[in-house]
């Protein structure tokens, strides 16, 4: 078998008859059919076409196998590189983010050195002062009518410790009810989506002068993470504040750290 090379897209038909004119792959005209060249070789044969323009079966065997052994070693380039690259990705992602990524994946729990006070700071808000182990960043917040709110936060669930502070000035109303602001509060936190099994005890105190309530309970967060809490109101005027703390349910640690940040907080 004889085979002819297009000029066009470098393939190769098989020359099964001397009537062959386009191209098996791409479908154009070959550029020099048997008609063509026996225009220009009266006296020339089907073999003798063969034979000159055709390329012989063992040289079209050879062509394939060079073909093929080409890609194999680009493919095989191609996949060294990528690998190369992936293990150079993970190296850098585990350098930078790999402490992270563990407290991603691990079930979360609060730190014993979270219990060292030397290392607490002082954070100030409008009402309320407290000494905290995390540092407290401004949150953003929606404003609710007629109400401006204000809002900071320190940790993250992969800390196992969350704490904030929200603000809110009511602007059509000069004076607040402690009890009535706090149970508010604790309605709105129990509607917070992917909050299920809420729950809490509630309990005044004096805070230097002023009332408060200290609200501790549990919840469930999306179903398949139990949490608890403790929340200090006050309300001084029209403007109200809540201190919040969650960590996961059942850390000893946890407790005493919210226990010791709760019994920190004083009015400005």
């Amino acid at each position: 078998m004889y085979y002819l090379k297009c000029s066009h897209c470098a393939e190769m038909s098989a020359m099964k008859s001397e009537y062959i004119t386009f191209c098996d792959h791409c479908g154009k005209k070959f550029p020099l059919t048997y008609a063509d060249w026996k225009a220009q070789h009266p006296d020339g044969t089907v073999d003798g076409y063969r034979q000159e323009q055709g390329i012989p079966e063992e040289k079209y065997q050879a062509i394939l196998k060079k073909r093929h052994r080409h890609r194999f070693d680009l493919k095989g380039k191609a996949a060294l590189i990528t690998g190369i690259a992936v293990l150079i990705a993970c190296g850098t992602l585990s350098a930078f983010y790999g402490p992270e990524l563990v407290k991603m994946f691990r079930e979360p729990k609060v730190s014993q050195a979270m219990l060292e006070m030397e290392n607490w700071r002082t954070f100030r808000g409008n009402i309320l002062r407290i000494q905290s182990p995390l540092s407290l960043s401004p949150a953003s917040v929606n404003d609710a009518l007629n109400m401006r709110k204000k809002a900071f936060k320190g940790g993250s669930y992969a800390d196992g410790l969350v704490i904030s502070m929200e603000e809110a000035v009511h602007l059509s109303q000069s004076h607040l009810e402690l009890q009535t602001t706090a149970q508010e509060i604790m309605v709105a936190m129990e509607k917070t989506a992917g909050v299920s099994r809420f729950s809490y005890k509630a309990r005044e105190l004096d805070l230097n002068g002023q009332r408060a309530q200290l609200q501790q309970g549990s919840y469930i967060l999306q179903q398949n993470s139990p949490m608890e809490f403790t929340s200090l109101v006050v309300v001084n005027g029209g403007s109200r504040v809540q201190l919040l703390v969650t960590h996961p349910a059942n850390d000893e640690t946890g407790r005493q750290v919210a226990e010791k940040i709760m019994r920190s907080a004083l009015m400005n």
